[in-house]
């Protein structure tokens, strides 16, 4: 299609085809490959100032650079990539780009701007209509951040919501997603086994006390003094517990007002 395309002059069916074509040669891991496709697609259409299509290039760079390991460029090409699309309509296609923003900034340590981004890109994508990317899009946030980055409501929800996106969906891979993340929600929500490999029991006692402490403070609105009377504890012993133990449940709580003297 791509020699048909080019003989026949046109050249932006070209550049998508190669841009089709590199990521095909992605999924089957030849990444050398990918790039040469890219480069090809990248030069045609920087020929014809088509910053659209330039971007969903770029996505594709990202994608490949991602998949050889190399984070901090593949960051400097995905940020390009959206803050194109950010100035354009395509609102679907802006949503895929940050999707990979987040999980770019998730092997790259920045988990809130990550957790942030994926939230905002299943907004965006389910806005949009396009409810198989929203599904994408928070399938991949649990596998990023499910099995620590996020509350255990959190995740549950985010496993919920993905479930609904992609109900109607008989993709054999999207399943197994959909299964796999299954499984670190219940991890999550149950905890291993005893003697399972992973149990341990001081992990197993921690989580069990954030989940309490996460459910204290959603009954009292985040009032710190009152969650800790409902857990019986004193306001101090529960401050000093979030800030050593518990730190991801810290923005749960209601920030302290400023007392007159």
């Amino acid at each position: 299609a791509i020699y048909h395309y080019e003989q026949a002059g046109h050249e932006r069916y070209c550049a998508t085809n190669l841009n089709n074509l590199a990521m095909l040669s992605y999924k089957l891991g030849r990444h050398s490959e990918a790039h040469e496709h890219l480069d090809r697609a990248r030069k045609i259409l920087s020929r014809l100032k088509d910053a659209g299509l330039l971007a969903q290039v770029d996505e594709t760079r990202a994608r490949v650079l991602l998949g050889e390991g190399r984070c901090r460029e593949a960051m400097r090409v995905i940020s390009g990539a959206v803050n194109t699309l950010e100035g354009g309509g395509e609102q679907g296609l802006l949503a895929d780009a940050l999707a990979l923003k987040a999980i770019v900034q998730a092997r790259l340590g920045e988990d809130d701007l990550s957790v942030r981004n994926f939230q905002r890109a299943i907004n965006m994508a389910e806005s949009a209509g396009s409810l198989t990317n929203a599904g994408f899009a928070a399938l991949a946030l649990i596998e990023e951040h499910g099995r620590e980055g996020l509350s255990d409501v959190e995740v549950y929800h985010a496993y919920r919501r993905a479930d609904r996106l992609l109900t109607k969906t008989q993709d054999a891979e999207d399943i197994a997603r959909l299964r796999g993340c299954a499984r670190i929600v219940m991890r999550r929500l149950f905890g291993a086994p005893v003697g399972d490999k992973d149990f341990f029991l001081h992990a197993a006692v921690k989580a069990y006390e954030g989940r309490l402490i996460e459910q204290a403070l959603k009954e009292e609105r985040g009032l710190l003094t009152r969650a800790a009377k409902r857990l019986g504890l004193t306001h101090q012993a529960l401050s000093s517990i979030l800030k050593g133990r518990h730190k991801k449940l810290l923005p749960k709580r209601t920030p302290a007002a400023s007392r007159k003297r």
